[in-house]
């Protein structure tokens, strides 16, 4: 008997829709049939697309702005999953901060400063708006996004496993405490997602600068070495991080709390 994937009554909030992540997570729990609201902040004409296109194949799918760093938007946000699901169930995080490629200790203390306040600190405003409402339906799923960086150096991507270091310790924290309130809470530690197949990767991959001089060096040697390591030889799908995204959001992974996820290919063997 084939496992079927069930979630508990109310709707999601997924944030950073429009992203290749958060993009994932929306389809895959829409064809689950777990109404949501995702969010987005710059890309309102991707996120019109987006929701026309889900609502048109028959789901319950809503669009809406919000910034990680307004903690009002937030809360909108979370009100409208309750406005049009009924409860709020379960929050899954797709975005962050767009992230810098530099040596760590060469970027200016306030980009850090900006980077810290938007990344770590916009996932505890959503943890911390999230949970008394979670706490009052008796219950629900936390699922958040990281990085494989914290466990590997990843070359000229410091700034993101300093950050979201934080954002793992966070989500340990909360499994523990919450756990009282049936609240589990998870994270997806993320490699390598890809819209692109990988024979399109390589042939628009240049060989890595033997002096990296601009951010746009870095990414390509970053990229070389991300097409090193991942064993499996190809990027994760947007599709292949939301199947994950779903099954922490499931029934089926209720015993499942603390955890982080690595979303890497073989990349950290």
């Amino acid at each position: 008997m084939a496992i079927t994937l069930t979630f508990p009554d109310g709707g999601a909030l997924v944030t950073g829709g429009t992203g290749r992540v958060g993009e994932g997570i929306v389809r895959q729990l829409a064809t689950a049939d777990v109404p949501l609201v995702f969010t987005y902040r710059g890309n309102a004409a991707r996120a019109g697309e987006l929701e026309s296109e889900l609502r048109t194949a028959g789901h319950s799918v809503w669009a809406q702005p919000m910034d990680m760093e307004d903690s009002a938007s937030i809360q909108a946000a979370l009100d409208r999953v309750a406005a049009e699901c009924g409860r709020l169930s379960t929050v899954a995080c797709g975005a962050g901060v767009i992230v810098g490629f530099n040596k760590l200790a060469d970027f200016a203390v306030a980009d850090v400063e900006r980077f810290v306040n938007g990344d770590a600190l916009g996932y505890y405003r959503i943890f911390h708006a999230a949970i008394p409402m979670l706490r009052a339906n008796g219950g629900g799923s936390i699922t958040t996004c990281t990085t494989i960086a914290t466990r590997r150096v990843i070359a000229y991507d410091g700034i993101s496993p300093f950050s979201k270091g934080s954002v793992d310790a966070l989500v340990r924290q909360i499994a523990a405490e919450e756990a009282e309130h049936g609240i589990r809470c998870n994270s997806v530690a993320i490699g390598w997602v890809e819209s692109r197949t990988i024979a399109e990767v390589r042939g628009q991959t240049p060989p890595a600068p033997a002096e990296p001089r601009t951010e746009i060096d870095r990414m390509i040697v970053l990229m070389n070495q991300m097409l090193h390591i991942v064993r499996l030889g190809r990027p994760c799908t947007p599709e292949e991080a939301g199947n994950v995204y779903a099954f922490l959001a499931s029934n089926q992974a209720s015993y499942v709390t603390g955890q982080s996820i690595a979303l890497d290919g073989g990349a950290l063997l």
